[in-house]
């Protein structure tokens, strides 16, 4: 069930999103490029949010999006339409998602992973929806490997998850990828700037279902 407070949080949340995004979109466009703009065939991004990957796709890819807001969804078609982008939009969670097995060439996140309720349940039902061979990639920020850097992360997730709206700066998010069941596994991590003192780790790269799964 939604309560008001829910409601109000997630139209404040997809009201302001583009705004507060835009301080640190400059560092982020060319992770978009390194994700978004090598997908193929068909394509589900999970939490589409506002579409700020729709300008980065190549234009001959089938886009879907699974978005849980549905302030969101406005604005994303909306994009979508000035783009002259033709989008499916399907409401729903990556947690359980309404597709069959084997549906996508490719699946996306991007800065998703840290807001959602069950990160292994998402990318264990990305893997399911990918086509034998298909591949999952993403852009996340992380837990740093570091153990200072770590707890302080823990320490600061409480008031950060609070003013962000959901988003949780100590996820294992690669790790939970590692341990999805994908054939082969590659990224990168290092350390970005959102305009604090502190960076923080970010992991970008793809991982690839078993062709004969």
């Amino acid at each position: 069930m939604t309560t008001g407070y829910d409601g109000l949080g997630k139209r404040l949340f997809a009201t302001w999103y583009d705004i507060l995004n835009a301080g640190v979109e400059g560092r982020v466009i060319p992770f978009r490029r390194e994700t978004a703009g090598v997908t193929s065939g068909s394509v589900l991004e999970i939490g589409g949010g506002t579409g700020a990957n729709l300008p980065y796709y190549p234009d001959d890819v089938r886009l879907t999006f699974l978005e849980p807001n549905p302030h969101m969804v406005r604005k994303l078609q909306g994009n979508a339409d000035r783009q002259g982008r033709e989008v499916m939009i399907v409401p729903g969670f990556g947690e359980s998602m309404p597709f069959d097995d084997g549906t996508f060439d490719c699946v996306l996140t991007t800065l998703v992973l840290c807001m959602v309720t069950d990160v292994g349940a998402v990318v264990r039902e990305a893997r399911r929806v990918l086509k034998p061979g298909g591949r999952f990639l993403f852009y996340e920020h992380v837990v740093s490997s570091h153990r200072w850097a770590s707890r302080w992360q823990t320490w600061a997730n409480p008031p950060w998850r609070f003013f962000t709206t959901g988003c949780n700066l100590d996820r294992d998010i690669a790790g939970d990828i590692e341990r999805a069941g994908f054939e082969n596994v590659d990224y990168r991590q290092f350390s970005l700037s959102v305009g604090v003192p502190i960076k923080i780790p970010n992991i970008v790269g793809v991982a690839t279902r078993d062709k004969a799964s």
